[in-house]
């Protein structure tokens, strides 16, 4: 993303202008004019860092919403890293997970969930958290990479979306990494009482911005973003109860996970989480990082160094894995 808040704008109305210019991804060739304030704006262009890897930006079908997605492509790649944005969040504030990729010689995929960023959709909302999977496989077949040697990396709500994917259709991935992965949000019992109460009366409430990182920039950006919600939708949560009500805690079956956590994580209930990671991928390397937050694709460099080193010897060692993870 951009560090210097004169280094790049983006209006509201640039944004409409690209969203209508956007193709189905399958046909996009070449990025639309439209682009380049909004890679600019979330320091998304690396066509000076990476000048072989070619950028396409255009649109996925999943049921009655388009999606929009991004694909890197780097001349030779055979292997795909495939990044899960989190709830309220957008590919635009996954620069540095993007770079990561890059430079690992990977090619990249990246989407925005159903009702974020620039895929339409109710505002940061969602009537049922299979929509969230079912983007992710719907992405994965349009973007011509399903063949590739997979890898994901997903962050809070995408490792939720993962879990979901997981107990539904076949496991697309060789590796698997979840940054401070949602199951259970913090204070759980208070939120679905206030759900309880009052999705009778009311659709949104005000979105209080959290310090969900120790980067203090990352947390003043958000503020100026302009795909940034202002309103937490009611149907998010209510969607979030049903999904856990008919969540089966048990070995998923699709092999271990490296898992990321923040121990001053106050977004989510880790504690309870991680618990539930080692049943639903058994052998999992869990990795606490004493100081994070929750947004650990935007925490500081420190941490970011930190678990990037771990993440690249994950992926250095394949072998690791079970030899057929989509059984």
């Amino acid at each position: 993303m951009a560090k210097d808040a004169d280094s790049a704008l983006l209006t509201r109305q640039q944004i409409d202008a690209l969203r209508e210019q956007l193709q189905p991804l399958s046909d996009a060739a070449e990025l639309p004019p439209q682009a380049a304030p909004l890679l600019a704006f979330y320091g998304l262009d690396f066509s000076a860092a990476f000048p072989k890897a070619t950028l396409a930006l255009g649109l996925v079908s999943s049921g009655d919403q388009d999606i929009a997605a991004y694909r890197w492509l780097q001349p030779g790649a055979t292997e795909t890293l495939l990044l899960v944005h989190g709830y309220l969040d957008h590919v635009g504030l996954f620069t540095h997970l993007v770079r990561f990729g890059l430079s690992r010689g990977y090619n990249v995929l990246a989407f925005d969930l159903p009702g974020h960023g620039l895929s339409s959709g109710q505002r940061a909302g969602i009537d049922e958290f299979s929509r969230y999977s079912t983007a992710i496989q719907d992405v994965i077949d349009a973007s011509g990479l399903s063949r590739q040697r997979l890898r994901v990396i997903a962050q809070s709500t995408g490792g939720a979306a993962l879990i979901d994917l997981a107990s539904r259709s076949d496991w697309p991935f060789e590796q698997t990494v979840l940054l401070a992965p949602l199951i259970r949000p913090v204070d759980w019992w208070q939120v679905r009482l206030m759900h309880t109460v009052a999705h009778h009366f009311i659709d949104d409430v005000p979105r209080k911005f959290a310090n969900n990182s120790t980067d203090l920039n990352f947390l003043e950006f958000i503020q100026r973003d302009p795909l940034q919600s202002r309103r937490i939708q009611v149907s998010w949560v209510g969607a979030l109860k049903r999904w856990l009500s008919g969540l089966q805690f048990g070995d998923l079956g699709v092999g271990p996970a490296l898992v990321i956590q923040g121990r001053e994580d106050t977004t989510v209930d880790w504690r309870y989480n991680m618990r539930r990671i080692e049943t639903l991928f058994p052998g999992s390397a869990i990795e606490y990082l004493p100081d994070a937050g929750h947004h650990l694709a935007n925490e500081s460099e420190l941490w970011r160094n930190l678990y990037l080193a771990r993440i690249n010897a994950y992926f250095d060692n394949s072998d690791a894995l079970e030899p057929d993870a989509s059984s």
